[in-house]
């Protein structure tokens, strides 16, 4: 009797961690919402709320599944390692906060898409990931459409007009995924033989589902819009948190259906040709776009082709590239889009000028975009040069034509980013020149006072700084990292069948 017990007070325990990982957040948001007029409070009440919730997944026993109210919840390596990486990069951007432009909603939108995403990847039921995958769309709108932080200013037409753009984008591919997901509950192998197998359409509709949530190019202007009129850590957010946590998902869905897979050669072949594309495509747009924030946003478009190539493959190079991939573009996303948001902010000069000399004016944001643009490609040693050697390896498996492909994208996205870092970090100093001498009877205090150029902010900067780091250690050390991926994508159903 005491040992039952024990083994029902420790599932009630497990069942707790469970509920706290998914409700606390919700709580904190709502108190943060209370205190948004307080930046500095709601600010130190979610970062409260997100070292806890690390400590909580922390807790949590791996592989040991439980079911609260019908509903399987469950905990894996993988998951738990992003989880963490979720909540210790939510954290970094709350911290950015402080400084750096936002919403006045931005700290209780970004602990609410938190809850949800942790719920998506604690939930084993395919509908209901797909719905929340749905609903973290609609919370990301949120996000996007808020008032600015701090200004008398309205949200612009075009950041509306991007968020319903990708409102309605997000509510298609969660309709297409739930409409698979039902064919999956009615297919079965080996009916209807001599038609076409339902499935390949099944696949094709998870393929364009994801490839939505994704941006990969056809369905790509969600992002480049969301890049030029959102704020960046918005954006920030929403590619890190959701973006991911999709190929999560699609793990999923490949794990809970690896009957998809074994009679869909073809079908493969053409996702993989897709993303070969959209790599391509991206980082050829790259090089001709006309602002910086274009321009990263094809850089991460590439990068989204490559990680999908990735997980097209369906192999145990190209899926642990993707996840090593995925991870590598939460940290190099960040550090883009933190460093994008120092180098916006007014600095004293004439506002509304393009200015070529931002690495000299600001060396820790420079030198963080710059970095960060470098992971997006893979350029060793930041943490994007292992994954691109996994892709490669897998893309040689398929072909010389897929690997070329891949490395001509590569060389693409290389040219793309010296381009814009040419144009916008490495030209000359554009400081004050040499005060004129006084003219016949003009006196010093004739003059205008001197302006005065703002120095960078030092916690967005040693915030950029600690990011860089991360990069750097990852791609210096990638051993432990690979070797929890390694170990996880070895343990999936789909590739012990193929």
């Amino acid at each position: 009797m005491l040992r039952a017990f024990n083994i029902q007070h420790s599932t009630f325990n497990i069942h707790m961690l469970y509920l706290l990982l998914i409700f606390f957040p919700i709580a904190m948001a709502a108190s943060a919402f209370v205190l948004r007029k307080n930046s500095g409070m709601a600010i130190s009440v979610a970062l409260g709320a997100v070292i806890t919730m690390m400590l909580i997944a922390a807790q949590i026993p791996l592989d040991d599944p439980t079911r609260f109210l019908g509903v399987t919840l469950t905990l894996n390596a993988l998951n738990r390692m992003f989880m963490l990486l979720f909540l210790a990069l939510a954290g970094f951007a709350i911290v950015g906060a402080w400084h750096l432009p936002h919403g006045e909603n931005f700290v209780p939108t970004a602990l609410l898409m938190l809850s949800e995403v942790c719920a998506v990847l604690l939930l084993q039921n395919p509908f209901i990931t797909t719905l929340l995958l749905a609903v973290t769309g609609l919370s990301a709108v949120l996000a996007i459409v808020d008032l600015p932080a701090g200004t008398s200013s309205l949200v612009g037409t075009r950041a509306i007009a991007a968020a319903l753009k990708y409102m309605v984008l997000m509510v298609l591919s969660a309709t297409l995924m739930y409409i698979a997901f039902v064919l999956t509950d009615i297919f079965r192998p080996g009916e209807l033989p001599g038609r076409l197998s339902l499935s390949h359409f099944i696949l094709a509709l998870l393929a364009v589902s994801f490839a939505l949530r994704l941006a990969l190019i056809p369905f790509h202007a969600w992002l480049i819009d969301l890049m030029e009129h959102a704020e960046p850590l918005v954006v920030a957010l929403v590619i890190t948190l959701l973006n991911t946590s999709s190929l999560l998902v699609l793990l999923l869905a490949f794990q809970s259906f690896p009957t998809l897979l074994i009679d869909n050669e073809g079908p493969l072949a053409v996702m993989r040709i897709g993303s070969l594309l959209s790599a391509v495509l991206g980082a050829g747009l790259s090089l001709g776009a006309g602002s910086l924030r274009r321009a990263l946003g094809y850089l991460i478009l590439y990068d989204c082709g490559m990680v999908f190539y990735g997980l097209a493959s369906v192999s145990s190079l190209g899926l642990a590239g993707a996840v090593f991939g995925a991870l590598n573009q939460t940290l190099a996303v960040l550090l883009l889009l933190v460093s994008l948001s120092l180098l916006e902010r007014p600095d004293g000069r004439p506002p509304g000028v393009l200015r070529r000399d931002l690495l000299r004016r600001w060396p820790v944001a420079g030198a963080g975009l710059l970095a960060g643009g470098l992971a997006l490609i893979g350029i060793p040693p930041l943490g994007g040069a292992m994954s691109r050697l996994l892709i490669y390896q897998a893309a040689a498996e398929k072909g010389w034509i897929e690997l070329l492909a891949l490395l001509a994208a590569t060389l693409l996205a290389g040219l793309g980013l010296a381009r814009a870092a040419h144009e916008r970090l490495l030209g000359p100093s554009e400081d004050e020149a040499a005060p004129e001498p006084l003219m016949l009877g003009e006196t010093e205090l004739d003059r205008p006072a001197p302006r005065r150029l703002a120095p960078e902010p030092r916690s967005a900067a040693a915030l950029t700084l600690i990011l860089l780091l991360i990069c750097l250690s990852i791609g210096l050390y990638p051993g432990p990292l690979l070797a929890t991926i390694d170990g996880a994508i070895r343990e999936l159903a789909f590739i012990r069948a193929l």
